[in-house]
């Protein structure tokens, strides 16, 4: 009788150690998928600290969010929770692309420690010197720079659903031109 209540035991603490093994090897596995699978968003900035007076800051990898397929880095356990709660509001204008560089009609990635916050929204610039031009005249740049976006989007968004077309559709198509 006492032999089968410590097998029992063993065999209970045996099943203990392999679940919690397992649930390990699961949180390393979807942590690595996430990394591998999302792009880093703002070369690893924390999107809320932009709001706040200190400013801009790196975040950490212990603190990570997946929006929209970009991955983001929080400070903090606050920050991430704030974040999760209402993302549109510390996410940057334009993709995080240099405000400036749209008003001149050009794509071009902007340094995430080159910002401006105007009318609670956040707006980035390859360099201080496409900063202080759009400052210049930020309401008439801010028209551009939308009308230049918005057409890059409905151009992007037509090419996502040519893509989907052809997935949906699995045949071999041949063209002669």
């Amino acid at each position: 009788m006492l032999g089968k209540k410590i097998m029992k035991i063993t065999g209970l603490l045996f099943a203990f150690y392999l679940l919690t093994m397992n649930i390990a090897f699961a949180e390393s596995i979807d942590r690595a998928s996430v990394e591998k699978q999302a792009t880093l968003a703002l070369q690893g900035f924390d999107p809320t600290t932009y709001f706040n007076l200190s400013g801009a800051k790196q975040g950490s990898d212990a603190f990570q969010a997946v929006y929209m397929g970009q991955r983001y880095l929080f400070a903090n356990e606050k920050n991430q929770q704030k974040f999760a709660n209402n993302p549109a509001q510390y996410l940057p204008q334009f993709g995080a692309l240099c405000a400036h560089s749209l008003v001149m009609e050009k794509d071009v990635i902007a340094d995430p420690s080159i910002y401006t916050i105007e009318a609670g929204k956040l707006y980035m610039f390859v360099s201080q010197e496409a900063k202080s031009e759009w400052i210049k005249d930020s309401s008439k740049n801010l028209i551009a720079a939308t009308k230049h976006w918005q057409y890059k989007s409905e151009k992007r968004f037509e090419q996502i659903a040519a893509k989907k077309r052809w997935k949906k559709d699995n045949s071999v198509k041949l063209f002669t031109f």
